[in-house]
């Protein structure tokens, strides 16, 4: 068995996965000319000067197909990485709501995170099961603001009491980390980042280069991460039976 959360997220990682794929074949393609069948005056055939003004400006020329079809391929793997921190984001908070409805104790769900809320978004929410979702909500949130992966990660061990292993953690951990860096450096290693993954092998103000080792090695560590904590989910009972699928 496992949780619906579990079956959503890896159905997300798919479609991620095949946009990849289809990049991959793009390239393939443009490497074999099968783009550029009628030797036209565009990068491309079908380059239309009004839809695609960016294509049409370049110059026809197999180098610039290359970069064309590098690039496409680059942003896609970059999107992989801070697509699947997002989705993996929203699995932990479905299943912090799951546990507060399949009454998770409440001094461990909300521990070192103290709500609050004001009398009338209480009434407001209408249900018991609403105001277990936004309490759940909430301290989710306080979690993901104190902005560290890894507080988020072992926190959500801690307060799911599931022992995931501290070695499964901290093997997805550069992967996640790689996302920031895309997002607030264009992808270059910092000093703390280097500090942090020194087996990594990444220089300080260098480009982290997405080839496929890294992609292939980054779904290994993310998707065993998730596979170990909904294992331990399942076979703790921390969810209802309505949460699971086989």
């Amino acid at each position: 068995m496992k949780t619906k959360s579990h079956v959503r997220f890896f159905s997300r990682a798919a479609h991620l996965d095949a946009d990849i794929e289809l990049a991959d074949v793009f390239k393939i393609a443009i490497g074999q000319g099968a783009l550029t069948t009628n030797n036209g005056q565009h990068l491309f055939d079908h380059v239309n000067a009004q839809q695609h003004p960016r294509l049409a400006s370049r110059a026809s020329s197999a180098h610039n197909r290359t970069l064309a079809a590098n690039h496409l391929k680059a942003t896609l793997c970059a999107s992989f990485l801070k697509d699947t921190y997002e989705d993996m984001t929203q699995y932990f908070l479905e299943i912090l709501e799951a546990a507060a409805r399949h009454g998770l104790d409440p001094n461990r769900l909300i521990g070192e995170h103290k709500v609050s809320f004001e009398a009338n978004d209480i009434l407001a929410a209408g249900s018991w099961p609403n105001v277990v979702r936004m309490v759940s909500q909430s301290v989710f949130r306080k979690l993901e603001n104190e902005r560290s992966t890894k507080n988020l990660l072992q926190k959500m061990n801690a307060k799911l009491d599931l022992g995931v292993s501290a070695a499964t953690i901290d093997a997805a951990l550069p992967y996640f980390e790689i996302r920031h860096l895309l997002a607030h450096s264009d992808g270059k290693a910092d000093q703390k980042f280097c500090d942090s993954f020194p087996a990594f092998g990444a220089t300080a103000g260098q480009k982290i280069s997405l080839d496929h080792g890294i992609l292939q090695n980054a779904r290994t560590a993310i998707f065993a991460l998730v596979n170990e904590f909904d294992q331990q989910i399942v076979a703790k009972n921390v969810v209802a039976a309505g949460e699971l699928q086989p």
